[in-house]
């Protein structure tokens, strides 16, 4: 087996070469990217309902879709991302040509994370190509079927040296040295991330995760509301890092919510939720004992079963939260939602803002001076009003977290700028030094005249 350190020195020998930097060779290695995702997508839904139990639709649009359509974009307009921009001058380089261009910074490490092993692994990866980077490709061990498919069919399509997939503990990739990291996952390791980084002074891009609050006002269509937060909450049994994480409405509505989430979901997955097609399983038996762990002892409005062989827990409410209770103090990552009483608009602000920001905020009202107040007076990576997730499938819109939830960003033209160096050029003539010999020393240098 090649060590991890031959095969970062061989794709930084590659890059090094120059291989990179035609604007075609980008093209078409995102064209191979694109060929080996149209013409493998049972392969890849096979190793993501062995990993998570998605079936062929639910990967498809959860993971798939996104990743076709920033490729297109990115092959589309990838340039005009690349044509140097020029620059406003001063009067002193009026002669000068001055502009901005793009260079790849070299070897970027790219991080995947489990819940979302194909999307959070491969889409990151799209700009750092378009950037003319070499692309140090590290899938999560934790979803292993889809880091097996990676590791075979990655080399099948793209170049073998430049973009290698490396299998394994994220601790031994770490001892290398990169250009850029872009990491996807937990905040605990974007902090191991971030200590391996400083060793290096390595710029990272980090997305992580944290406790995504829904305020629901009394002003809303609950039945609409509700049905969309529970689509969002418990999709990929509530694995995902900008899924709502909490709930926090006044005490008169909490009922009506509860009893519209029970409904949305039988909806969704019918009286029994362990038969569905559509519905997920915990990825492994140390998450699903953690995640039951924080269920027991707490007021269950509705769910709390469970089946330890098959990984399996059922949507689970929660009700009359105490805001110190253990599982307020933590991202669950799980199939639970939680609802927290709260007396007004004001109070839901200091709330929010009295604890960690979050990777994303979601508020649902009728009255837009409320969204606006919202958005206003916190803070969060993003924000999305009357639907929950989908800002984050906009291109333009960059992925990005603020404070414990991450750093930079990515997604579009994002992905782009974060994997590539803006070099600042000035161009001047040697002709014509008369005007300015005033800066030199010794110089008969006058003070300009007023």
């Amino acid at each position: 087996m090649c060590k991890i350190s031959d095969m970062v020195k061989r794709a930084r020998d590659s890059f090094n070469s120059g291989q990179t930097r035609p604007l075609q060779f980008r093209i078409q290695q995102l064209e191979a990217l694109r060929r080996m995702i149209t013409e493998h997508r049972q392969d890849i839904a096979g190793a993501l309902a062995a990993d998570l139990h998605k079936d062929e639709w639910t990967v498809y649009y959860e993971e798939v879709v996104y990743v076709l359509e920033e490729n297109e974009t990115t092959v589309k307009r990838l340039r005009q991302w690349v044509t140097d921009e020029p620059v406003e001058k001063t009067p002193q380089t009026l002669q000068d040509e001055s502009y901005s261009h793009v260079e790849p910074l070299g070897m970027v490490l790219v991080i995947g994370i489990w819940n979302y092993p194909f999307n959070l692994t491969i889409q990151p990866m799209l700009g750092t190509i378009a950037a003319g980077n070499a692309v140090i490709l590290k899938p999560s061990e934790v979803s292993e079927n889809t880091a097996d498919l990676l590791a075979t069919l990655i080399p099948q399509y793209m170049d073998k040296d430049l973009y290698p997939v490396i299998k394994g503990g994220v601790p031994e990739v770490l001892k290398e040295r990169f250009d850029h990291i872009l990491y996807t996952g937990s905040t605990a390791i974007g902090r191991i991330v971030m200590m391996a980084a400083a060793k290096h002074l390595t710029p990272v891009t980090m997305e992580l995760g944290g406790k995504s609050p829904c305020y629901v006002d009394k002003d809303c269509d609950l039945d609409v509301a509700c049905q969309r937060i529970a689509w969002g909450k418990f999709m990929n049994s509530g694995q995902t890092c900008v899924g709502p994480d909490y709930i926090l409405c006044d005490p008169s509505i909490q009922n009506q919510i509860v009893e519209k989430l029970k409904k949305s979901l039988e909806e969704f997955y019918g009286e029994n939720t362990k038969k569905s097609h559509d519905y997920g399983r915990i990825i492994n038996g140390r998450h699903f004992q953690r995640i039951v762990g924080l269920i027991k002892g707490q007021k269950v409005a509705d769910g709390a079963t469970w089946d330890a062989v098959a990984q399996y827990i059922a949507p689970t409410i929660l009700m009359d939260m105490d805001p110190q209770s253990p599982v307020m103090q933590e991202e669950i990552f799980g199939p639970v939602m939680r609802i927290v009483c709260v007396h007004s608009l004001e109070e839901t602000i200091q709330f929010i803002n009295q604890r960690e920001k979050p990777l994303a905020l979601y508020v649902f009202s009728s009255n837009n001076k409320v969204i606006k107040k919202m958005i206003a007076e916190t803070s969060s990576g993003g924000v999305t009003a009357n639907n929950v997730i989908v800002h984050i499938t906009v291109h333009s819109l960059p992925f990005r977290g603020v404070g414990d939830s991450g750093m930079g960003a990515y997604h579009g033209k994002k992905s782009f700028k974060a994997s590539s160096h803006c070099r600042l050029c000035l161009l001047k003539s040697l002709l014509n030094d008369e005007a300015h010999k005033a800066r030199y020393p010794a110089s008969p240098a006058k003070m300009p005249q007023h």
